[in-house]
Parts: structure tokens; C-alpha cells; sequence
């Protein structure tokens, strides 16, 4: 997921500009993704074990890289810790009556800063990332790392899928834009939210809005098709024939901060049938 944004400063509001590489999957990635999916659930755990209502939560330790440039781009480390708890809040389903909750509590392992003004400015797939990224990741695939950058296009996030661990574990992770953590400068995108989306890419959730109105929407099933993103919080938005108005509270939406505040269970089983398979640990 790739979201850019620029402030209208004379006003006050973000205006956003989305660059989203997977906003509609083509058809051969979506049949791939669905083929992934299937694979996760054949391998993931029995049912007794999906009832996410009942299950104890699992760890999962985060080390967060800081980046900055000689003079500027530092992250308060209050700021790290709103981060994470707005992060367990959002899993524990307590942004909303309707979320579902998801047996991850997120901890904070580490904290490291790095002052390099190229790899602060990285880029999605460019080579000052990959350099970043190999020398700074820490942990295995069921340890999420956190990289927070200054990018000059202004993406205010992107993240790896749990699938694409074995062939590079180390560029594992997501990157956040300091302006997007809570107290950022992104206006409506500054609560922290961000992450909470990056961090669904990360566990094997899809956009609600991949397969726009389509059978397959987000190969999950009780997530309403949308055709195209929210970007703002149209609460009566119903773009497909499909039942149900479109998921602009979910944080697999593009919407406002303030508009996203759910996961379904639907996801919640997802999520975990992608970390039994793809990234817990054996016997841990």
C-alpha cells in the first residue's frame, strides 16, 4: 500500500493523492493472492483455535528504526509508545463496538535511531531501502520491524506481505512516516492509524477494495466489495451491487483516522491463519 499526501496549508486539510501499486489487484496477482489464501488456510490451525474470541494472545515484539538526516527527523520516543498502544487498541477491537478482536498484543523490544539522510528519504523498492533495511532489521519473520522515514513524496506507509518472507526475510516489515505516528502532520492521517493498516498488510490482509466489486473482493468474506477507496469517511458510500454499504470504518480503507475503527472477524481469522503458517515460530 502506497499513500502520498500534501498538506493545503493555507487551509488546514491534508489533500491526499493515493499511488497505490496494489489499489486493483490485476488478475493474475488477484488469482495468485487467492491462491495463496487457500494455501495459508490449509496450513493454518483447527478451528477450536480460530475462535479468536477465546484464544490468549500471542507477543509480538517490534523493533522500531528511526530514521533521520543530520539535523532533523528525530521521533520522540513518547510518540513510539502512543504508537503501539493505538496499535493494541485497534486489535483488541476497542476503537469500535463493531471491531473484532485479534489475539496480537504488539511490545515495543527496541528503539534505535540512525542518522542517514539517504535512507531517511527512502523510497518503496529503491536501493537506499534495501540497504536500510538489511543492516537495521532485527528478529525472524514473527518479529515486526518498524521503519520510520521522512520520504519526500510523502507515502505515508507501506508494508511486506507475510508471503513474501522467504524470499526476503530481511526487507521484512513496514515503513511508517513519522508524520503519520500520533501527533504527525498529516492532519486527518496523524492518530496512528497507519500502522494499524501497514501492520494488516503484514499479517496477509489485502485493501477492502482490491477487487473492487467482484466475487473476490479481499478473499474475505464478511468485508462488504467496494469499487474504489474512501479517502475521506463517506458513511453512506455503497458502490457495488453487492450487500452491504461499503467498509469505510475499516482499517483496510483509505479513510480519515477518525473514520477507521474496526476489524472484522473475518480478517481476524485471516490474520492468524497467515501467522500460524507464515510467521510464528516453531515451538515457541
Amino acid at each position: 500500500m502506497r499513500r502520498s499526501t500534501s498538506l493545503a496549508s493555507a487551509i488546514g486539510i491534508a489533500v491526499l493523492a493515493f499511488v497505490v501499486s496494489d489499489h486493483v489487484l490485476p488478475t493474475a496477482r488477484l488469482i495468485r493472492a487467492e491462491a495463496e489464501q487457500r494455501a495459508v488456510s490449509r496450513k493454518g490451525p483447527a478451528r477450536p483455535e480460530l475462535d479468536t474470541r477465546r484464544r490468549q494472545p500471542t507477543v509480538v515484539r517490534v523493533f522500531v528504526h528511526v530514521l533521520r538526516d543530520a539535523t532533523s527527523g528525530g521521533v520522540a520516543r513518547a510518540r513510539i509508545e502512543r504508537q503501539i498502544a493505538v496499535m493494541n487498541l485497534a486489535y483488541a477491537g476497542g476503537q469500535s463496538a463493531r471491531g473484532s478482536y485479534v489475539p496480537l498484543v504488539f511490545r515495543l523490544a527496541r528503539v534505535d535511531v540512525t542518522a542517514n539522510a539517504g535512507w531517511f528519504r527512502m523510497e518503496e523498492g529503491s536501493v537506499a531501502e534495501k540497504n536500510a533495511k538489511r543492516t537495521l532489521h532485527r528478529g525472524d519473520a514473527s518479529d515486526l520491524n518498524v521503519y520510520v522515514t521522512g520520504s519526500r513524496s510523502g507515502l505515508l506507509g507501506w508494508a511486506t506481505q507475510p508471503t513474501a518472507y522467504r524470499q526476503a526475510p530481511m526487507l521484512d516489515g513496514i515503513t511508517i512516516s513519522r508524520r503519520a505516528l500520533p501527533g504527525g502532520l498529516t492532519g486527518p492521517y496523524s492518530s496512528g492509524d497507519v500502522a494499524v493498516h501497514e501492520s494488516g498488510h503484514w499479517l496477509g490482509l489485502l485493501h477492502t477494495f482490491t477487487g473492487r466489486c467482484g466475487t473476490r473482493g479481499d478473499l474475505v468474506g464478511d468485508t462488504p466489495r467496494e469499487s474504489r477507496p474512501s479517502y475521506t469517511c463517506p458513511r453512506t458510500r455503497d458502490t457495488c451491487a453487492a450487500p452491504g454499504r461499503d467498509p469505510i470504518h475499516n482499517f483496510m480503507d483509505y479513510s480519515y483516522d477518525r473514520c477507521m475503527n474496526r476489524l472484522t472477524a473475518g480478517q481476524a481469522t485471516r490474520m492468524m491463519r497467515a501467522w500460524s503458517a507464515l510467521r510464528a515460530v516453531p515451538g515457541a
